[in-house]
């Protein structure tokens, strides 16, 4: 969903706006970034309240902007290799997109890892204690 609303306005912004490949990026990075940490919070790891959110704020923060500097020096590194070769923006566009899009796997496989750490409950690092006493004892 986040990725879908990234790719929505990177496609406004670079397509139909006129505005640079970083730019643009960086904006569709950044309006992306809001709908996942709530995903992420409410849905992927069911948090609920105030206890831990300054935590995982701060932890999602790190993350996603390194993340979203590899997003963005990447599709900026895409528009000036593909600049020359294509003078239509319709299809500098789509190459961008692509980009984005591909170079957010890596980097979500790296969040996912760290955040999931973030994220963790109390409950969850007990059970994986209980998990780890039986494997020793098993």
């Amino acid at each position: 969903m986040a990725t879908g609303i990234s790719q929505l306005v990177l496609f406004a912004l670079y397509g139909w706006g006129g505005m640079g490949a970083t730019a643009a990026s960086a904006v569709a990075f950044a309006v992306g970034a809001v709908p996942h940490f709530v995903m992420i919070r409410w849905w992927a790891w069911g948090q609920r309240g105030l206890p831990r959110l300054t935590r995982q704020v701060v932890g999602y923060i790190v993350v996603t902007v390194l993340g979203g500097l590899v997003s963005v020096l990447l599709t900026t590194l895409a528009d000036w290799l593909v600049a020359p070769l294509l003078a239509d923006r319709a299809a500098r566009t789509l190459v961008l997109n692509v980009t984005y899009v591909l170079s957010g796997l890596p980097v979500f496989v790296a969040k996912y890892a760290f955040l999931d750490r973030v994220f963790a409950t109390d409950e969850d690092a007990d059970h994986a204690v209980v998990l780890r006493q039986g494997e020793l004892t098993g």
